[in-house]
C-alpha cells in the first residue's frame, strides 16, 4: 500500500505531469475569465506550457499538435484585437470615438467597427435625420453641433461625442425627430445594413454597441430632465 501510494505521488509530482496539471488548469482559468481579451490571454499561456510539456518534458506528438494550435489561434486572436492591425495606431477622432462609445473594446475591434463607418463632412442646415423617416445611418459626431428639433422647436442639441439616430436603429422604429447641423459638423456615419451584418457575425460588438446606446439614451434624458426643470436656463443646483 504505501509503495503503490509512493510510485502514486511520484507519477502525480513529476515535473512533466505537474506542468500538465498548470496547462489545463490555465484553460480552465481561461473559461472562467470575464472578457474575451483574457480569455485568450490564459489560453495562449496554457498552450505554451502544454507545448513545452509535450516537445521537452514527454514526448507527445498529438498533445504537441493540440497544445501548438491552441497557442497559435490564441495569439492570431490577439494580434487581431491589438493596436496594430490593418496599419498603425488609432487616430485621434477614432481614438475619440472608442473613449466615447466602446471603451471596452480593444482597439483591433475597433477597427473593425470603423471599417464599416465613412467619414462625412457636412455643412450647416444639413439634416442627419428626418422625424418620421426610418434611420438609415448612425451618426457619432467628433466637431460640430447638430440641434434635435421636434414641431419645428429646438429642444436640444448634440456636440462632438454624441451619437444621433441610436434609437431608431435599436428600435427599428422611424426617428422621433430632426436632426439638423447648427454648424460645419464632421461625423462618422455607421450604415445601418453593413453594421447589422458585422454585428449579426460578432456578439462582443453588438453587446459594446448596445451598452454604447443604452448609455448614450441615458444622457440625453438626463440632459432633457434638466431642461425641463429649468426651463429659462438657470443653473442647475
Amino acid at each position: 500500500m504505501v509503495r503503490a501510494m509512493t510510485v502514486w505521488l511520484s507519477e502525480v509530482l513529476a515535473p512533466d505531469a505537474l506542468l500538465r496539471h498548470v496547462a489545463l488548469f490555465l484553460l480552465v482559468v481561461a473559461v472562467a475569465m470575464p472578457t474575451v481579451a483574457l480569455v485568450r490571454w490564459a489560453a495562449l499561456a496554457a498552450g505554451v506550457v502544454g507545448v513545452v510539456v509535450s516537445s521537452g518534458l514527454a514526448y507527445d506528438p498529438p498533445g504537441f499538435f493540440w497544445w501548438s494550435l491552441l497557442a497559435i489561434v490564441a495569439l492570431v486572436r490577439i494580434a487581431m484585437a491589438s493596436d496594430w492591425r490593418f496599419g498603425g495606431k488609432l487616430s485621434a477622432e477614432e481614438r475619440l470615438f472608442h473613449e466615447r462609445v466602446v471603451p471596452g473594446l480593444g482597439p483591433g475591434q475597433v477597427r473593425k467597427l470603423l471599417s464599416t463607418g465613412t467619414w462625412r463632412e457636412v455643412v450647416p442646415g444639413t439634416a442627419l435625420t428626418h422625424v418620421g423617416e426610418r434611420i438609415d445611418e448612425l451618426c457619432f459626431i467628433v466637431r460640430g453641433q447638430v440641434d434635435i428639433v421636434v414641431d419645428g422647436k429646438k429642444v436640444a442639441d448634440c456636440g462632438p461625442g454624441s451619437l444621433i439616430g441610436e434609437i431608431g436603429l435599436s428600435t427599428g422604429d422611424p426617428a422621433t425627430a430632426t436632426a439638423v447641423c447648427a454648424t460645419p459638423v464632421r461625423y462618422l456615419g455607421f450604415d445601418a445594413l453593413r453594421l447589422y451584418r458585422l454585428l449579426d457575425g460578432h456578439v462582443e460588438l453588438q453587446d459594446a454597441i448596445e451598452l454604447a446606446i443604452e448609455k448614450s439614451l441615458r444622457d440625453k434624458i438626463h440632459r432633457a430632465n434638466i431642461v425641463a426643470a429649468h426651463p429659462e436656463g438657470r443653473p442647475v443646483g
